[in-house]
């Protein structure tokens, strides 16, 4: 039994699978492993083995406590009441460190405009902002990569992981197996405005507003594509334009990996009926 674990451990080691799909895995072959250590402590029990059958039962017991704790973590959202964990941390005054995730391990969204993060068009009201959908074509892909050289150039953004080391990365992909970046969540653009030219609406990026460059055009907003949309009775305005995406790294079979990606644009228009 205990090397039918030991090989689907083995075997899962290949695959990226996520931190809590695995955790269920192997709550779940853990209880029927506890299963099998209590056949085997009855069986002792019955034929009158009682130094052998004693000490596996009380194992058994035990693990099958830590089991059900481990059902309660990994299935449900509960804490059971006879969870003495918190107690024996409080005891041995071991402070509980949280789960970190990107967002806790300050891989969060670089500030460009102040401490506030405002952006360059000023902000809006979140019930009246909508996601937008931006189609970029190979030129545009040049322009981005050519604004992410530039403001690189400026120090507006680094894109270093937030200096953290291989290690700390495995640790935090261990946790949540989402790729992390190495801009972090994204970069808010310097300056960015929005222009209709025909029945298109294109997206104009820059350092400033002298030196702006085509990234794109939006294709759809919220739900809604462009040609759907009555631009007579509603009002839209670029409330943000964020840079996201490029190298990233994740968990592969010797350890931690980067690989390549293309920078993304990610926009919020702010609407207003007329």
């Amino acid at each position: 039994m205990f090397s039918f674990l030991d090989m689907v451990n083995h075997y899962l080691g290949y695959f990226n699978i996520n931190v809590t799909l695995k955790s269920r895995i192997y709550t779940v072959l853990g209880f029927f492993g506890d299963v099998y250590l209590f056949y085997i402590s009855f069986r002792f029990l019955q034929n009158q083995m009682f130094s052998k059958g004693v000490p596996i039962l009380l194992v058994a017991i035990i693990l099958l406590y830590f089991t059900i704790c481990n059902f309660f973590y990994y299935f449900t959202k509960k804490q059971p009441w006879f969870d003495i964990s918190p107690k024996i941390a409080k005891l041995l005054h071991i402070q509980e460190h949280p789960r970190e995730t990107q967002v806790q391990s300050k891989m969060g969204t670089t500030v460009i405009a102040d401490e506030r993060n405002v952006p360059a068009n000023g902000l809006f009201d979140d019930q009246h902002l909508l996601p937008a959908k931006i189609e970029v074509s190979p030129m545009q892909q040049a322009n981005i990569d050519r604004l992410v050289s530039q403001m690189e150039r400026q120090q507006l953004f680094k894109a270093d992981y937030n200096g953290m080391s291989d290690r700390k990365i495995y640790e935090l992909l261990k946790v949540n197996s989402k790729p992390i970046y190495a801009i972090g969540k994204g970069v808010l653009l310097p300056y960015f405005e929005m222009q209709k030219q025909g029945s298109s609406l294109m997206v104009y990026c820059g350092l400033n507003q002298a030196e702006i460059y085509p990234v794109g055009e939006i294709k759809r907003i919220g739900l809604q594509s462009i040609r759907s949309l009555d631009l007579s009775q509603v009002k839209l305005y670029l409330a943000s334009v964020t840079l996201v995406g490029g190298p990233y790294k994740q968990i592969g079979r010797a350890g931690v990996i980067e690989a390549p990606q293309d920078y993304k644009l990610r926009a919020m228009v702010a609407y207003k009926k007329l």
